[in-house]
C-alpha cells in the first residue's frame, strides 16, 4: 500500500471510529460497550496505518506512541480477561471498576495524543500537525478524571457532570472526524508531492 493510500485509509478508519465512539452516548450497555470496543479497534487500525505511513518521519517516540494506541484493544482484553483471574468481585465492579469496560478507546486515544505531541516537532502531516493532539486528548483526560471520581465514590455516577461528559464525547467525535477529513484530503496532496 502506498503512503498516500495508508494516509487516506487511516482517515476513513478515524471517521468510522468516531461514529462507533459516539455510541457511548446511548444509555444502553448492549450498544455502548460494544461501541467502545469497536471504536478502539477502528482507531487502532487507523493508528497502524499512520505508523506505516509516517514511521520514517516521526522517529522512535512517534512510532512507539502510535504502537501504544494500536495496542489499546489488546490491553483492554488483557485487563478485562484478567479481572476474574485476580479475583475481582461483582461488588468491586459495581463500585467503580465498571469504568474499565470503556478503557479501550482511552488507550488508543492516549497513543494518538502522545503522537500528536511528537507531530508538533516532526511535522509528518502536510498541515495541521497539532490536530492529532487535539483529536486525541479529550476522552483520555476526561476518562481519567471520571474514573478517579467514580472509583473514589464507590461507583456512584456523577449525574451533575453528565452534560460535561456528553459535551466531551461530542467534541471527541467531531475532532476525530476532522482529523479523518484532513488525512483523506491530504492524501491526494501527498500523492502529488511524492
Amino acid at each position: 500500500m502506498s503512503k498516500s493510500e495508508l494516509i487516506k485509509s487511516s482517515g476513513w478508519f478515524f471517521i468510522a471510529g468516531a461514529f462507533a465512539f459516539i455510541t457511548l452516548l446511548i444509555p444502553a450497555d448492549p450498544i455502548s460497550i460494544p461501541g467502545s470496543v469497536v471504536s478502539a479497534i477502528l482507531m487502532a487500525v487507523g493508528l497502524s496505518r499512520l505508523r506505516a505511513a509516517y514511521s520514517e518521519i516521526v522517529g522512535r517516540f512517534g512510532r512507539s506512541f502510535l504502537l501504544l494506541g494500536m495496542l489499546g484493544p489488546v490491553l483492554w482484553c488483557v485487563v478485562i480477561g484478567s479481572m476474574p483471574i485476580i479475583g475481582v468481585t461483582e461488588t468491586q465492579v459495581s463500585e467503580g471498576l465498571w469504568v474499565l469496560l470503556f478503557v479501550g478507546p482511552a488507550i488508543s486515544l492516549l497513543g494518538l495524543t502522545l503522537f500528536g505531541v511528537t507531530a508538533l516537532g516532526s511535522k509528518p502531516m502536510l498541515r495541521f500537525n497539532w490536530l492529532p493532539l487535539l483529536a486525541g486528548i479529550w476522552y483520555p483526560a476526561t476518562y481519567t478524571l471520571f474514573s478517579v471520581y467514580d472509583i473514589s465514590h464507590k461507583g456512584v455516577f456523577p449525574d451533575q457532570y453528565l452534560p460535561t461528559l456528553v459535551m466531551m464525547v461530542v467534541i471527541q467525535f467531531l475532532a476525530l472526524c476532522m482529523l479523518g477529513i484532513v488525512l483523506i484530503s491530504d492524501s491526494s496532496k501527498e500523492l502529488v508531492t511524492a
